[in-house]
């Protein structure tokens, strides 16, 4: 793919808003490019649903694989360090990328298991009504109000498991620190602004998920090929004014 040096432009303070602008500058200067991306992204994800049972099918495994590769090869492409396809940072990005993961996994199996606690301290007779009442909101796929109070949770913990971490898989690809607790570090008190984020990136997934399920369309797919390229763009670029700051090594 021919185009011009890529180069982000400067922001010297975080600011979401100037964070979303200068990505979406950087997109639209190099619309080509990121275009090829998209159609690549797009044939990986329709390869995706070609696999039947999905994740319940054990080829869902190569194609993660596949995936991870593409995500790495992507982010090394988009800040200019070559080779673009690297077996080191592939390798390296695994340790940030299995720790969200295991993150997420595990509060997931805290939010099942914890109200049991109390059933197993004895407090059974005021309990068992609540219980009764969350846990048929939990296994309920139809409940709207179990489906709006786990995703609020998730979001305002999503600058701990998801956003900020995500900066040190970036790190990671281009030879820089691949510490969580670092990422954490360099972003403090920017809680609220990667909430925002989070929110920013997680409404038109939910909003494409259910018109394709009342209108049975099929929208998801296109909505996350092109999506997933540009909300990395904007990671690539809160990466860059949070880790230029400790290194004078232009990226």
């Amino acid at each position: 793919m021919r185009h011009k040096k890529i180069s982000f432009p400067e922001i010297k303070d975080f600011s979401l808003l100037m964070i979303l602008k200068s990505s979406t500058k950087f997109v639209l200067l190099f619309k080509t490019t990121m275009l090829v991306w998209c159609l690549i992204n797009f044939a990986l994800l329709y390869i995706f649903n070609l696999i039947p049972n999905g994740w319940r099918n054990s080829l869902s495994i190569l194609w993660l694989i596949a995936y991870y590769i593409f995500g790495s090869m992507f982010i090394r492409y988009i800040l200019q360090h070559r080779p673009y396809f690297s077996l080191i940072r592939i390798f390296n990005g695994l340790i940030p990328s299995s720790k969200i993961m295991f993150m997420n996994i595990a509060i997931y199996i805290i939010i099942v298991l914890i109200p049991f606690i109390p059933l197993l301290m004895g407090f059974r007779d005021k309990y068992i009504e609540f219980f009764e009442s969350y846990m048929i909101i939990l296994q309920s796929n139809a409940s709207l109000s179990g489906k709006i109070i786990f995703y609020c949770f998730m979001l305002l913990i999503s600058p701990y498991t998801i956003t900020r971490p995500y900066l040190a898989f970036i790190s990671s690809q281009v030879a820089k620190s691949r510490s969580i607790m670092d990422a954490y570090k360099r972003t403090k008190n920017h809680y609220k602004s990667f909430v925002m984020y989070g929110l920013m990136i997680s409404l038109p997934f939910i909003i494409s998920y259910y018109i394709d399920k009342t209108y049975n369309a099929n929208t998801l797919i296109y909505i996350a090929s092109i999506l997933t390229i540009y909300f990395n763009i904007i990671s690539i670029s809160i990466y860059k004014c949070f880790y230029k700051r400790k290194s004078k090594k232009k990226l």
